[in-house]
């Protein structure tokens, strides 16, 4: 070999080097993955064709995506996998495939993303594919509208190819064309309560019954598991976690998305993780509020044979409580008629 293409060869070794260790040491400093100034961070992970086993890690470069991923792929659904708790559905219990769309308060960051069903190149169909989009200082109405349809596009372009490199390299132009589009967005400081009388919408609406009944079981369901708030308290008590199946609204999964997730971040404040699963075409969304675990992830896969609607579950709600929920709804009204002046 040539003295010059062993030159070039020693350097290309020394570069790739040089790279692997930043990332190295990137991925051990958490300071360091903390700092990016950028309003959208993408990362993907899961299962593809162009990988034998999961995929390497692209883009986990945030605290927050590393929790996502660590929350939702490797403790939940790889602990469903693991347990073969899935495995154990029958046909009209199981859902087949994990088509979702993510929309997810956690740690003081909003994540919207979308799951689908995939496979490893050795053909094994446990894991999905994931691709999240962490959004800072933007619009919750802005990011549905704009990073939704995009990650339409993203899922389309990982699906049509078989190839590791096609996969990475549309991941980075995915995150270049959103970054793009978000310095053209005026920042919002706080991107939560975009439907403040979330509450006041829900009790009209025909899917909680023309008596409210399900509005009262959805509400009584929060108020057992999580705490509403209570006179004298601002917030909710917000100890332990809740797993909520409610009734789509809406006419779209991303106006679902901001009338549910309104109504529970003004109720509980910001401090609350709220992670939303909206199967596109169902009539649900599923709700995890708190810290999402292993039993409750156990959702992707369980139809509503096995964990019904919330509304549709007949817990015997006292009248004491009904006077209680009515006066939340009330309240509601308030700030509605207040945003009318």
């Amino acid at each position: 070999m040539a003295i010059v293409e062993k030159r070039a060869l020693i350097l290309w070794g020394a570069c790739v080097l040089d790279s692997a260790l930043k990332r190295f040491l990137k991925r051990l400093n958490p300071t360091e993955r903390g700092r990016s100034s950028e309003k959208i961070c993408v990362a993907a992970f899961g299962k593809h064709p162009g990988w034998d086993d999961h995929i390497d890690d692209i883009g986990l470069d945030t605290d927050v995506l590393v929790t996502a991923k660590r929350t939702l792929y490797v403790q939940g659904i790889g602990g469903n996998v693991d347990s073969g708790r899935w495995d154990r559905l029958t046909s009209d219990q199981r859902i087949e495939e994990f088509n979702r769309v993510i929309f997810w308060y956690i740690d003081g960051s909003l994540i919207v993303g979308r799951m689908w069903s995939s496979q490893d190149g050795k053909g094994r169909k446990s894991y999905p594919f994931v691709v999240c989009v962490q959004c800072r200082r933007l619009p919750a109405r802005w990011i549905l509208d704009n990073v939704l349809p995009q990650l339409e596009k993203i899922e389309r372009t990982c699906t049509s190819t078989n190839s590791a490199n096609d996969v990475r390299m549309s991941v980075q132009s995915f995150r270049q064309e959103l970054r793009q589009l978000a310095r053209q967005c005026k920042n919002s400081p706080d991107s939560v309560a975009v439907c403040p009388d979330a509450l006041a919408k829900l009790a009209q609406r025909p899917e909680m019954d023309p008596d409210r009944e399900g509005l009262y079981r959805v509400l009584y369901h929060i108020d057992r598991e999580v705490g509403l708030p209570r006179p004298g308290t601002t917030k909710g008590k917000a100890s332990g976690s809740a797993l909520l199946r409610l009734p789509a609204c809406s006419n779209t999964v991303p106006d679902d998305v901001l009338l549910w997730s309104s109504f529970l971040r003004t109720t509980f404040g910001m401090t609350m993780s709220i992670l939303v699963l909206a199967p596109p075409a169902k009539n649900w969304i599923d709700v995890i509020m708190g810290e999402s675990t292993e039993l409750q992830l156990y959702c992707l896969r369980a139809s509503p044979e096995v964990i019904p609607l919330t509304s549709n579950i007949p817990y015997n709600v006292g009248p004491e409580f009904i006077e209680y929920a009515n006066g939340l709804v009330r309240a509601s009204q308030k700030i509605r008629v207040s945003g009318r002046k």
